[in-house]
């Protein structure tokens, strides 16, 4: 087995809210828990969750502590959280109001885990008991909460509270009172003495703990008196407790903005003060009376920042802030070096109109992990990738039961295949999964987390697929690992990005790019580049895209560093050994970015520069340009060093180099650049990715929905002739058994016609054409209706169950039987059988007696289907509300979704796409044909626009080889279709939508194993009854097309009457009266079984009497295994089957009608069939061998003239060769052998095949033109005795 892989850049959907958090916590695995209020006055804890359908889930823990209040009403209305570094439990302070009065609560000690949480959260009162509160004061407000977890401190948890002095009504002057809290002690609240007022609103406070103090304390900043102060106090006294604390005044930096500390693991704070000048620290040992802080950066990427946030962790110091462009920036350290300018990295801008922010340092991971609120627009992730330094971004989503709240993102969506040595579709194979670096990404719709160290194993749907969707609105992604559990040399690198970046690098030069086009989904169509770029700046581009593309050639394939053991990350300036290009600024009014003409003088321009060049992550430098005036950036040069590449940038005064040493490094640069020259990144994903024609979606949409419910219309309007019909169909059936013996053989296996239909890529595998598939398959289950049939049963429709129950049980032996046999000599072997055995081992399977019970099951079901067909009718234009398709077909049509609408939509998607990929053009172009298809009132008047149009006279053949046998045609493009030719549209389409439907067969039929399982039918949910009758109208489409030609062929009839029946027997699944009669249940699989079973005579009749062209076999065979499938249901729901065979058998069939698109020029070839005098022209006699004709199928073989065909008169003949001495061979290449010496050729009948020349003649029915073989000049010839056929 194998994995095939097809990637693209597309938006994907998911039904969600999104969130605001405020504080977060990560737990031991990395992941991450948000704490916030909501809008609704409840505390809210939202947990990543891997295995989820979102990855988040949020529990409300403030409202239950009503139930300790008597059931009054609590909200709250601040908070604090706090965390300790070591053990990651967390601990927290709530204050909430209840009436007029505020409380405490505390809850510490939380373990951080599963199970903790399921327990919920514990929380302990703590009442306000300050016996020296002033008297009359009848209620408490609390203004804030402070909380942190000090290790190795005299009280790890160290907890203050701001309270409002008096009421703020009475309070002008907003002045507060702040405690400190001791949770086991008595008093539980402490006021903190202070040497100044606190007025609400004019301080900002943080807590930490001194390296010389044994408990912890609070930092203070604001103006106090006028004059900005920055004040330090212990939470008391620890040396002498009844004397209050000495405070401590810093001396602060000029312009001073916000303040932050990080804990160190020995409990010790880091203070980080933002001033106008910079960012400046105090050490933990010198936070004393006039202690003055160091400046650590000095730049204006942080120069008056707001919002500080500070952390230790896994080895680093990082800080965060917000500067006044509200621009977030962080820069770090190693943890230890606090103290030294030189340690810190250049600070990097890296998200714009920032709100607000949390972030954590990963101790699992390694790696920061930012969340963004970003203005107008949803909270962010942002993780930097351990790997590669890159910053990857994703939104939050939450779940929610709101069908029509739906989030919408772009990512890179990846559909595997697991595939065995036959080119098949495996289900429920185990693969392995990881990646380069952690990444959140949503696999078969459910949330995960992917590694290199911690892999996860998820199994192949149904249709041996596994959808990976990483949210990116970048080039820059994380590769995937994909190993299947039980294959060796199975794994393969995924980069899903790689089919984007080859789009990319075909830019070849500014011609190139001037051509580049966005198509919009709406269809319209402009430049990638806008017309305002000089030309100098899209030379300078494009020779830049090129350059990337072949740094990128030579990096690892699995997206990981490239490895260098003598690259030096240093500041000292290293030396290159080539100058590759450079790009520099113009001294222009208008600021471009120009090819320079001397890359190395431009490099040395920068060595002049006295100060070292700074060693920045390329993401992180590559964001920094985007933020930077281009008239700042003096040069951008790309140079080798010590075998790596290198980008260096000169802005202003500063040089900073960054290593090109990955893929993700390479297209951070190359997306700078098309921002550069003003593109945008929607039309960059719109020119690399997939953009959904939607307009092109929703008309053929609404062509598939009106011709199935035009059918629908005429199946019920002819249900009163079906049983005249079926018995006129079955009439001569051993006749017509008899032929099924005598179907020339194409050679061609069900095997090797899956293994090509696999091998050619039309669209029909890719992530887009299964968009509505996957949507389906993930958002059925939580859909609802209001449609119901109840009351439409009758004490006929019991009658009739048990008489078809009756019948079933008679004959329930002989039908276990027969699917014994087709399991054995059909289903087994299937891979390695033609179409013709098939079909003469289905002859002899199902016999006569098979199909008269089947007959008469059928005809039985009449009445239950005359009885409730008009009531079950309505289902199809029934409203259903499905997560993500409800809104999304809501928000592109403007209409509600129906039953029918959901499948026939999800249909349209891939129709649209496969045929826009083989045609080039859309199916329905907006045009009067197609107004017309979708106004059609009644199945007569679609009937008077699709009606096949016969073709004009084909030219000559081309003259065929001399000696030469001519083999099946293998033509794998097609010419473009008529426009107008609406028929030859829909016989393409209708392979489309069978395939379709074959794929949602598997995926909803088999959802019913535990059922099956169970042998209760009747329990099946019902939205998979329902479903299963828009579904069954895809998996029929091939017929339904066919009803529109004037046939009057036999089985063209009986199909369009066997087809109505299957539809409206959906219909009656659906009943919510029939649906949960557990008596029904057992009798309605056998209704499916006969409905089958008489479906394959007139499916294999077809080929019976139209054979010439490949698609004739593959499609039939295609038609007639969904056929087969069905067969067995009665043995299936009686638990005597395994649901994988059936599987295998509608894989198959998928993989057929794949290879009928593919082959799909026969198809558009298509015209109604001429009236011909049947194929075989003997019958069964004792003479005749027909066990040696079922073994000799090689020998059947269909020559076909060059394309276009032309029909000939030849003869059935068997043949002897007495020119040499030996058995003729099997093979009819070899036969041509036979013809460097003059041969002679003796005719005979099948009746006679036991006489001739030879021992043990073979028989050999060929319908064939052998042209001049012996270079006689005359074709070979024989009596005139026997029929002529068409060729």
């Amino acid at each position: 087995m194998r994995i095939s892989v097809q990637s693209e850049w597309m938006k994907s959907q998911k039904q969600a809210d999104v969130m605001a958090p405020t504080e977060i916590v990560q737990t031991p695995t990395g992941d991450s828990i948000f704490f916030s209020l909501g809008t609704d006055n409840v505390l809210y804890a939202t947990r990543e969750v891997r295995a989820n359908s979102t990855g988040w889930t949020r529990l409300d823990l403030s409202s239950r502590l009503s139930s300790s209040q008597g059931g009054a009403t609590v909200k709250a209305k601040a908070f604090a959280l706090a965390q300790n570094i070591d053990t990651l439990a967390f601990d927290l302070a709530l204050a909430v109001t209840i009436g007029n009065t505020d409380y405490l609560y505390l809850s510490l000690g939380n373990p951080n885990t599963d199970a903790s949480f399921a327990k919920d959260v514990q929380w302990t009162k703590v009442p306000f008991d300050d016996s020296s509160k002033p008297s009359g004061t009848s209620s408490l407000t609390i203004a804030d909460v402070y909380l942190v977890n000090l290790p190795n401190a005299a009280q790890a948890q160290t907890c203050f509270v701001d309270i409002w002095r008096s009421p703020p009504a009475s309070n002008p002057l907003k002045l507060l009172d702040r405690y400190y809290i001791l949770p086991n002690g008595s008093p539980h609240w402490h006021l903190h003495q202070l040497p100044i007022d606190l007025a609400a609103g004019s301080i900002t406070s943080c807590l930490g703990r001194r390296s010389k103090d044994p408990v912890g304390g609070i930092y203070t900043y604001g103006t106090i008196g006028g004059t900005p102060e920055l004040i330090y106090v212990p939470q008391y006294n620890a040396f002498r407790p009844n004397v209050p604390p000495s405070p401590a005044r810093l001396v602060i930096p000029a312009g001073t903005q916000s303040i932050a500390t990080s804990i160190d693991p020995d409990g010790h704070s880091h203070l980080f003060v933002s001033a106008s000048d910079g960012l400046f620290y105090f050490t933990p040992d010198d936070q004393d009376d006039d202690s003055a802080g160091v400046a650590i950066v000095r730049s204006p990427a942080v120069a008056s920042a707001s919002e500080l946030s500070a952390m230790t962790a896994g080895g680093f110091t990082v800080v965060w802030g917000l500067n006044p462009q509200r621009a977030l920036f962080y820069t770090k350290c190693h943890a230890g070096s606090e103290s030294d300018p030189s340690a810190w990295s250049a600070p990097m801008p890296l998200v714009s109109n920032v709100e607000s922010y949390s972030f954590y340092a990963n101790k699992s991971a390694g790696n920061s992990v930012l969340f963004a609120h970003i203005s107008g627009q949803q909270i962010a992730q942002l993780t930097q990738d351990r790997v590669t330094g890159n910053w990857i971004k994703r939104q939050m989503l939450l779940p929610t039961t709101e069908v029509s709240h739906m989030v919408e993102f772009n990512g890179f969506t990846t559909r595997m295949e697991v595939i065995d040595d036959n080119g098949l579709q495996q289900k429920d194979v185990d693969v392995v999964l990881g990646a380069t670096s952690p990444v959140s990404v949503f696999v078969n719709d459910v949330y995960y987390v992917l590694s290199k160290a911690v892999s996860v194993t998820v199994k192949s749907d149904a249709t041996g697929a596994i959808t990976i969707i990483q949210q990116s609105d970048s080039l820059a992604v994380v590769f995937y690992q994909a190993t299947i559990a039980k294959a060796a040399n199975s794994t393969v690198s995924i980069n899903p990005a790689a089919k984007a970046l080859a789009k990319l690098y075909t830019i070849k030069d500014k011609e190139s790019l001037n051509n580049a086009q966005v198509t919009r989904s709406d269809g319209t169509v402009q430049p990638l580049v806008p017309s305002s770029v000089p030309d100098g700046d899209r030379q300078a581009a494009a020779a830049a895209l090129q350059q990337f593309a072949q740094i990128s050639s030579g990096l690892p394939a699995d997206g990981s560093r490239q490895v260098n053991p003598v690259v030096s990350r240093a500041t000292s300036t290293p030396v290159p050994r080539k100058v590759l290009m450079a790009l520099s600024a113009s001294n222009g009014t208008d600021s471009q970015l120009l090819l320079h003409p001397q890359p190395a003088a431009a490099h040395a321009q920068m060595l002049a520069i006295s100060v070292p060049p700074i060693l920045v992550e390329a993401g992180d430098l590559f964001a920094k340009l985007g933020k930077t005036l281009e008239a700042a950036i003096k040069s951008l040069v790309f140079k080798i060093v010590n075998g790596i590449h290198e980008v260096w940038v000169q802005i202003g005064n500063v040089v900073y180099r960054a290593l090109l040493d990955c893929v993700a490094a390479i297209v951070r640069a190359a997306e700078w650049v098309f921002d550069k020259i003003k593109v945008l990144v929607e039309d960059l994903i719109a020119f690399l990715g997939f953009l959904f024609m939607w307009k092109d979606i929703v008309r053929t949409h609404l062509v598939i929905k009106n011709v199935f419910k035009q059918f629908g219309r005429k199946a019920v309007a002819g249900i009163g002739n079906a049983e005249t019909a079926i018995a006129k169909g079955l009439d001569g059936l051993q006749t017509k058994l008899n032929a099924w013996a005598g179907i020339p053989d194409s050679q061609l296996t069900v095997g090797s016609s899956a293994a090509q239909a696999n091998s050619t890529n039309n669209g029909a595998s890719s992530p887009q054409a299964h968009w509505g598939m996957e949507h389906a398959k993930s958002n059925l289950p939580n859909s609802t209706t209001s449609f119901s049939t109840a009351g439409t049963g009758s004490s006929t429709i019991d009658r009739v169950i048990a008489d078809i129950q009756g019948l079933a049980t008679d004959e329930y032996a002989a039908l276990k039987t027969a699917v014994d046999n087709l399991q054995s000599q059909i289903m087994g072997p299937l891979l390695t059988l033609t179409p013709a055995q098939i079909f003469q081992r289905l002859a002899a399977i199902i016999g006569g007696t098979l199909i008269q019970t089947a007959k008469n099951v059928v005809v039985k079901s009449l009445d239950i289907i005359k009885i409730l067909v008009d009531a079950l009718f309505k289902l199809l234009d029934a409203p259903i509300s499905i997560p993500v398709l409800s809104p999304f077909y809501k928000q592109i049509t403007g209409s509600d979704l129906s039953f029918l609408d959901v499948m026939c939509f999800v249909a349209a998607i891939p129709v649209t796409i496969i045929y826009k990929i083989v045609t080039g053009a859309a199916p329905f172009p907006d045009n009067a044909t197609t107004s017309a298809l979708t106004s059609a009132k009644d199945f007569a008047a679609l009937k008077t626009i699709v009606k096949p149009k016969r073709p004009a006279p084909s030219p000559a053949p081309a003259p065929r080889p001399q000696g030469v046998m001519v083999h099946m045609a293998t033509a794998t493009t097609s010419a473009a279709v008529d426009p107008e030719d609406v028929y030859k549209k829909f016989t393409i389409i209708g392979q489309y939508l069978g395939m379709v439907g074959s794929w949602a067969t598997m995926a909803f039929s088999f959802a019913q194993i535990p059922f099956a399982d169970a042998g209760l039918k009747e329990l099946v949910p019902s939205w998979m009854t329902r479903i299963a009758v828009p579904t069954t109208l895809l998996a029929l489409s091939p017929f339904i097309i066919g009803a529109f030609t004037d046939s009057e062929e036999w089985d063209v009839i009986m199909t369009d009457v066997v087809i109505s029946l299957q539809f409206l027997k959906t219909c009656v699944d659906a009943s919510d009266v029939l649906g949960k009669n557990h008596l029904y249940g057992k009798v309605s699989p056998y209704i499916d079984a006969g409905l089958c079973v008489i479906g394959l005579v007139p499916t294999i009749g077809y080929i019976v009497r139209s054979h010439e062209k490949p698609s004739d076999y593959v499609g039939t065979m295609a038609v007639a295994l969904n056929g087969l499938s069905g067969v067995p249901s009665p043995v299936i729901w009686n638990s005597a089957i395994d649901f994988l065979t059936i599987h295998n058998v509608l894989r198959l069939a998928v993989e057929l009608a794949r290879f009928v698109i593919s082959y799909h020029k026969d198809v558009e070839d298509a015209e109604p069939p001429p009236k011909r005098r049947p194929l075989v022209p003997f019958t069964f006699t004792p003479e005749f061998n027909y066990t040696t004709l079922l073994t000799k199928q090689a020998h059947h073989k269909i020559a076909e003239l060059s394309s276009p065909m032309q029909w000939r008169m030849v003869r059935v003949i068997t043949f002897h060769c007495r020119g040499c001495e030996k058995e003729q061979r099997d093979d009819w290449t070899e036969m041509a052998g036979h013809w460097d010496h003059p041969p002679e050729w003796k005719t005979t009948s099948f009746a006679q095949a036991t006489g001739g020349w030879m021992e043990n003649p073979f028989e050999l029915g060929l319908e064939a033109m052998f042209k001049d073989p012996d270079g006689s000049g005359d074709e070979i010839s024989g009596d005139d005795s026997g029929d002529w056929y068409p060729e």
